[in-house]
């Protein structure tokens, strides 16, 4: 049963569900009139309106009747939404090819080709008219959830079944883990029942539960597959052990993350929970920078110098190619990695010197090589009032901050603000770089630490992006 790419794509196969569990009609359908003693009866309803299974008539499901081999293969392949869409064929595939019992011109034809291709675990025997059993179903049903649902393996809590000595050996494991699912429950004594043949109502009742266990437990994305920002923040909230951070980076929860995004997200982080020491940085020739936002070029710069990432052989650092989780879980291990070893001598929770001040602003501004002109003693430290006038005053003086009219806010310590500074300080208000305490006070005077100061650097970067001629 292995996947044939080659050269001829496959037509449909003509198939006619007349007394099929599941249709492939997903157009709003009539009650079910023969449901209302069946405990089952919402959740086949629920399964009706999303198309996955149908009645033998449009009013009729036959809860009670037994189940076909060739139903329940049907009933996978549309709770998986399995289909053949990228596969090619040398030649036009038949039923038989897979199963010798199957009959190709029958309605199911098309269901057992789809299964076969897409490996669902199936007996080679499969009779496709003969019933099904409770354990038959059940087996083949854990095997395809695991498989598209991309469950983990688990040791499941061992249930005492009292009629376990009726059970087939191979499904046991299957069942057992389908308990531990909530797929099945076992009946009031402690039994499964487990060679009786299982009803529509029964089969259907557990596709439900299996859907509804798949929609609560959601598989991580593929080491293969682009991050969204959801998972990027998750990934770097747990490695970094930062798991009650809120990082305050405004972006769109389900966008794809690319090696520029991601990159940001991580230094920003380190840089505002205090994990990263302050360090020095020789930029490095990235032949693409021209592609790199300007405000995450000094993220970048400090992820290449410490070594979470890398320019490929060219010299290109590939800014807006998505970022794989593999990608991105190598990178912050790198970064773990380097935190060991270089442990942050300076508490985030203490007043930083006007050098360290004047590096962190260059660096999250992406301001690496800037000459910062203002007089300032390198070993002092700074204020509320010093760094927030460093801060604008910077913004200013590189371009990045055009002069823009600031009507003037009521700061109740206004009398303690150095009048030099109170144009910068009214700007950053203006711009919600800064916000004034509850009770109109800016307080200037007061030692400004590692992590207010990287917040205040932040919504710097996140108000020059939000300008008009940068948005």
């Amino acid at each position: 049963m292995k996947k044939i790419f080659k050269t001829m794509t496959l037509s449909a196969a003509t198939a006619v569900f007349s007394l099929t569990l599941v249709g492939q009609s997903f157009a709003a359908a009539p009650s079910f009139t023969d449901l209302d003693k069946v405990a089952a009866k919402d959740k086949i309803m629920s399964l009706q309106q999303s198309g996955i299974v149908s009645g033998i008539t449009p009013e009729l499901f036959a809860p009670q009747a037994a189940m076909s081999e060739a139903q329940g293969v049907q009933l996978l392949v549309n709770a998986f939404k399995l289909n053949l869409d990228l596969v090619k064929f040398v030649k036009e595939p038949k039923a038989t090819d897979y199963f010798v019992k199957a009959t190709n011109d029958s309605w199911y034809a098309n269901a057992l080709i789809t299964a076969a291709v897409n490996n669902v675990e199936l007996p080679k025997d499969l009779d496709p008219n003969a019933t099904l059993t409770r354990e038959q179903f059940t087996h083949q049903l854990i095997r395809a959830m695991e498989t598209y649902g991309k469950l983990p393996l688990i040791n499941p809590v061992v249930v005492d079944i009292k009629d376990n000595d009726q059970i087939t050996v191979e499904y046991s494991g299957s069942i057992q883990r389908a308990i531990n699912y909530g797929v099945i429950k076992l009946s009031a004594d402690g039994t499964m029942n487990p060679k009786a043949e299982i009803t529509r109502a029964d089969a259907a009742e557990e596709i439900f539960n299996a859907i509804e266990y798949l929609k609560a437990h959601q598989a991580p994305a593929a080491p293969t597959e682009a991050l969204t920002a959801t998972e990027g923040v998750k990934l770097i909230t747990e490695t970094l052990g930062l798991v009650d951070t809120d990082i305050k980076i405004k972006i769109d929860p389900n966008s794809k993350m690319t090696r520029e995004s991601f990159t940001n997200l991580l230094v920003t982080t380190l840089q505002s929970s205090g994990k990263l020491p302050m360090i020095k940085i020789v930029p490095v020739d990235i032949k693409d920078n021209d592609q790199i936002d300007i405000l995450n070029s000094g993220a970048i710069q400090t992820a290449i110098a410490i070594g979470a990432v890398q320019l490929n052989s060219d010299g290109k650092f590939d800014p807006k190619a998505e970022i794989t989780r593999a990608d991105a879980t190598e990178i912050t291990t790198k970064v773990v990695d380097y935190l060991k070893s270089h442990q942050v001598h300076s508490d985030p929770g203490a007043a930083i010197t006007a050098t360290e001040g004047v590096r962190l602003i260059t660096e999250t501004l992406g301001l690496v090589d800037a000459d910062i002109n203002i007089k300032i003693d390198p070993n002092s430290k700074m204020t509320r009032e010093s760094f927030t006038n460093l801060l604008v005053q910077t913004l200013q003086s590189s371009g990045k901050l055009p002069m823009i009219k600031v009507v003037p806010v009521d700061i109740k310590d206004n009398d303690q603000i150095d009048i030099l500074h109170s144009g910068s300080i009214q700007t950053a208000i203006a711009l919600k770089i800064v916000k004034l305490n509850p009770d109109g006070t800016f307080n200037p005077k007061a030692d400004i630490t590692r992590v207010d100061a990287t917040e205040i650097a932040n919504n710097a970067v996140a108000a020059v992006k939000a300008l008009p001629n940068n948005k």
